[in-house]
C-alpha cells in the first residue's frame, strides 16, 4: 500500500472494503491522474448511493481511466441528452457488500453551471489535478482552487424564486459549511490563483459571491453576484441548442397536465433489458420485484410490469361488466352449467386479458429499447402458461363451442405467440408446503395446487436463472442483484 493510500484509510476508514476503496486503490496503483473536485463537504454520501463521485480526470488518461472502471465492473450510463455537458461521463457500479448502485461523473473537462441552461467551460482543469492534494479517499484540489471553484459554482445556483422560499436550499447550507472550511485560504491567496487562471474573474465579483454566502445577504445581492460571474465568463459559455428551451417548457407543461412521463434516471449506454422474476404465489416475487425496482431506479431509468395483472382497457371493462350481468341471469335461472352467452363472453374475457397482456407487453419493450430496464411479474413462459397463459392451456373457459370460440381462441394464442422471451428470466423457487404458509391470505388448496405446477415445471433447457426462494429475503435480494448486475 501507497502512503497516499494509507493515508487516505486513515483519514476515512469507513471506506474499507467498499467499491470506493477498490476505486480510490485502483486509481492509487495505476497513477491516473485525478481528484475528486467537488462536493468534499458532503462526507461519504456518495458511498451509500445518496450522492455522487464527481472526479475530474486528465482528459489524456480517458481511456485508461475507462478500462479501470470496467475492470471494476462500472457500467457507462448515458444522462438525458439535455442534461448531457460536453467532457462529462456518467458510470454506475454495484457496491455488493452494501447493496447500492454507486454513481461516477467522470469529468473530463472543467464545467461549471446547469446544461439545460447555461454552462462555462474554464481553462485549467489540468492546473486543478497538478496540484491536487491527498484526500480521504481521493485527491482533492488544492484550497485555493477549491475556494475558488465554490464561489463560482454557488454563485451560478442563485435564482430568483430563492426569495418565495421559506427556506434556504440545501445546496446553499451544504456550500456555506464548505466555505467555512476553505475560509482559511484568505483572499490575497485567491486572488492570485484567480488572476493566473482567471483573468476574466474581477476581484470584486469573487467579493460578491463570497458576500451571497453569508446567511443575511439579500436575494438581490445574490442575483447581482450570479449575473457579475455571468458577465465576466460570457467568452467560456455553452449555450443549449437552438430551441431547446422551448421544447423544455412545452414539456414541462405536459408533465404538469400528465400527459407525459419523461424517463428518470440514467440509460445503461448497453442497452435495457426485461427482466421476468416467475414462481409460485408466496414465492417472493411481489417483494422481490419491488426492492429491484427500488435498487436500480436509484441510478438508472427503471419500471414494473405486472404481466398478471396488465391495466385494464376500455374494452375489457365493457367485457367484464357484460359478463357480470351473463353470471347474474344464470344465477337468477339456476342454471349448474355456463349458458351460451355466459360461457363465450368468459372466453372473450381472456381474449382481452391477452390482448392486455401484450399491451403491457408492448410498453416494457420500448421502454428496454431506449435502455430502461423493466421488471416483470408474471411473464407468460412455457413453464408458467398454467398459471398465467392461454385459457385452454389454464383449463379455463372450455364451455364455450362453436365456430366463433374457435376463432377467439385463435385470437388469444396469437397474442401470447406475440410475446418473445425476456432478456433475464429468475425462478423463484418454493415448495408448496411453504408457499401455502407464506401465502395465508388465499385458500390452502388453491396455493398448493399453483405451487405443485411451479415445482414440477422443468426450467433446465430454458435458461432461467433457478433461485431458491426458502432462503431469508435478505440472501435472495443479495443473490438476484448481483446475478442482474452481472448479466446487464
Amino acid at each position: 500500500m501507497t502512503d497516499a493510500m494509507a493515508l487516505r484509510e486513515e483519514l476515512l476508514p469507513g471506506v474499507a472494503g467498499t467499491l470506493g476503496a477498490q476505486l480510490a486503490r485502483a486509481l492509487d496503483d495505476s497513477g491516473l491522474a485525478c481528484c475528486r473536485w467537488k462536493g468534499q463537504g458532503r462526507g461519504d454520501r456518495w458511498m451509500t448511493g445518496r450522492g455522487d463521485l464527481d472526479l475530474l480526470v486528465d482528459r489524456a488518461s480517458a481511456g485508461r481511466f475507462a478500462a479501470l472502471l470496467e475492470r471494476l465492473d462500472f457500467k457507462l450510463a448515458l444522462t438525458a441528452p439535455d442534461r448531457q455537458m460536453a467532457g462529462v461521463q456518467s458510470y454506475v457500479g454495484f457496491d455488493r457488500g452494501r447493496g447500492r448502485l454507486i454513481h461516477v461523473h467522470a469529468h473530463f473537462a472543467l464545467g461549471i453551471g446547469r446544461p439545460w441552461v447555461r454552462y462555462y467551460r474554464l481553462p485549467f482543469a489540468a492546473a486543478v489535478i497538478a496540484t491536487a492534494v491527498p484526500g480521504a479517499p481521493f485527491p482533492t484540489p488544492a484550497p485555493e482552487f477549491d475556494l475558488l471553484l465554490l464561489l463560482l459554482r454557488t454563485a451560478l445556483l442563485h435564482d430568483p424564486r430563492d426569495a418565495l422560499r421559506r427556506a434556504e436550499p440545501v445546496w446553499l447550507r451544504r456550500a456555506r459549511a464548505e466555505w467555512v472550511r476553505l475560509r482559511v485560504v484568505g483572499r490575497p491567496a485567491l486572488t492570485v490563483v484567480a488572476a493566473r487562471y482567471l483573468p476574466e474573474v474581477s476581484v470584486g465579483t469573487l467579493g460578491r459571491c463570497a458576500d451571497a454566502l453569508e446567511p443575511s445577504c439579500p436575494t438581490w445581492r445574490r442575483l447581482a453576484a450570479r449575473l457579475a460571474v455571468e458577465r465576466e465568463l460570457g467568452a467560456l459559455s455553452c449555450a443549449p441548442a437552438a430551441g431547446y428551451r422551448v421544447r423544455r417548457v412545452v414539456a414541462g407543461v405536459a408533465r404538469a397536465m400528465n400527459l407525459l412521463t419523461p424517463p428518470a434516471g440514467k440509460r445503461l449506454a448497453s442497452g435495457g433489458a426485461v427482466i421476468a422474476l416467475v414462481g409460485a404465489d408466496g414465492a417472493g416475487k411481489s417483494t422481490c420485484a419491488r426492492a429491484l425496482r427500488g435498487w436500480l431506479g436509484a441510478e438508472l431509468w427503471a419500471g414494473h410490469a405486472h404481466l398478471g395483472r396488465p391495466p385494464r382497457s376500455l374494452l375489457s371493462a365493457v367485457v367484464g361488466a357484460a359478463l357480470k350481468v351473463a353470471r347474474r341471469l344464470d344465477a337468477l335461472r339456476a342454471r349448474s352449467i355456463p349458458g351460451g352467452l355466459h360461457a363465450h363472453l368468459e372466453l372473450l374475457r381472456y381474449v382481452c386479458t391477452a390482448r392486455d397482456r401484450y399491451r403491457l407487453y408492448r410498453r416494457a419493450r420500448a421502454m428496454a429499447a431506449a435502455g430502461g430496464v423493466v421488471i416483470c411479474e408474471r411473464y407468460p413462459l412455457p413453464g408458467n402458461r398454467t398459471l398465467v397463459g392461454p385459457s385452454r392451456e389454464q383449463g379455463r373457459a372450455l364451455s364455450a363451442h362453436s365456430g366463433l370460440a374457435r376463432r377467439l381462441r385463435r385470437w388469444e394464442t396469437r397474442y401470447y405467440a406475440r410475446l418473445t422471451p425476456p432478456d433475464l428470466v429468475f425462478v423463484l423457487r418454493v415448495d408448496p408446503e411453504t408457499a401455502v404458509r407464506r401465502k395465508r391470505d388465499e385458500p390452502a388448496d388453491y396455493v398448493r395446487a399453483r405451487a405443485w405446477a411451479m415445482w414440477e415445471a422443468d426450467w433446465s433447457d430454458s435458461g432461467a436463472a433457478v433461485i431458491d426462494a426458502t432462503r431469508p429475503l435478505p440472501d435472495i435480494l443479495a443473490d438476484l442483484r448481483a446475478r442482474v448486475w452481472e448479466a446487464l
